[in-house]
C-alpha cells in the first residue's frame, strides 16, 4: 500500500515538475500600432464592452431593440483612440458590423468615416441562416485586400468572427492584428488587448 503511494506521488512530482518546464503554448503579441502606418494590415476589433441584451423583438434598424454601448464601452472606446493616436494612427478606414454595439464602437473610435458591412454581421435567429451568415463572413475575409498606401482598414465586428478565421475570441474591446493571405485563415501578425 505504502509502495503505491509512493509511485503515485512520484509520479505527480514528476508531471507538476514536466508541466512547469515546458514551453507556454505560442501568443500573438501585443502589437505596435505604428506599424499599421506600413501598410497590408488589417485590424480585426470585437466591439466594446455593451449593456443589456437583444430583445426578442430584434430589428437591426433599432438600437432599442439592441444591446448598446454604454459607459464602460465608451471608456473602453476612448482608451483605444488614444492608443492609435498615441501610434500616430489618426485616419483610419472604418467598416463595421451593422449590428448598434459595433457601430458605436466604430463611431466612438472617431477615426474616420464608418461603412457598415453585413458579412460582418453576428448571427441572431431572427436575421436568417447561420451557416449563410458564417459563409458570408467567410467569403468577406478571402477576399480582403488592404492598401498598401491608403489608411489601415479595422473592421469593428463580433466574436464569431474571430472563431470563422480559427481564432479564440477575444474579449470585448480587444482585437487581432491580421495580414491578410487569400484565405479564411489570414495571419495572426499581432494582438491589441482589450482595455
Amino acid at each position: 500500500m505504502n509502495a503505491v503511494i509512493l509511485l503515485r506521488a512520484g509520479a505527480a512530482l514528476l508531471l507538476c515538475f514536466l508541466s512547469l518546464s515546458m514551453p507556454a503554448p505560442a501568443v500573438a503579441e501585443d502589437f505596435d500600432l505604428a506599424r499599421l502606418n506600413d501598410g497590408g494590415y488589417v485590424v480585426l476589433l470585437r466591439h466594446v464592452k455593451a449593456g443589456g441584451s437583444d430583445a426578442d423583438d430584434f430589428d437591426l434598424r433599432n438600437c432599442r431593440t439592441q444591446r448598446r454601448v454604454e459607459a464602460p464601452g465608451r471608456r473602453q472606446a476612448a482608451e483605444l483612440k488614444a492608443r492609435f493616436e498615441a501610434a500616430d494612427v489618426t485616419v483610419v478606414r472604418l467598416v463595421s458590423s451593422q449590428y448598434c454595439r459595433a457601430k458605436q464602437t466604430a463611431e466612438l473610435l472617431d477615426m474616420g468615416p464608418v461603412t457598415e458591412e453585413p458579412a460582418l454581421n453576428y448571427f441572431h435567429w431572427s436575421t436568417g441562416d447561420k451557416e449563410a451568415t458564417y459563409a458570408a463572413l467567410r467569403r468577406y475575409i478571402i477576399d480582403l485586400a488592404p492598401s498598401a498606401d491608403g489608411p489601415p482598414l479595422v473592421l469593428v465586428s463580433h466574436t464569431h468572427a474571430f472563431t470563422v478565421i480559427g481564432q479564440e475570441p477575444v474579449k470585448s474591446g480587444g482585437g487581432l492584428v491580421l495580414r491578410p493571405n487569400g484565405s479564411d485563415r489570414p495571419e495572426v501578425v499581432g494582438e491589441i488587448t482589450p482595455p
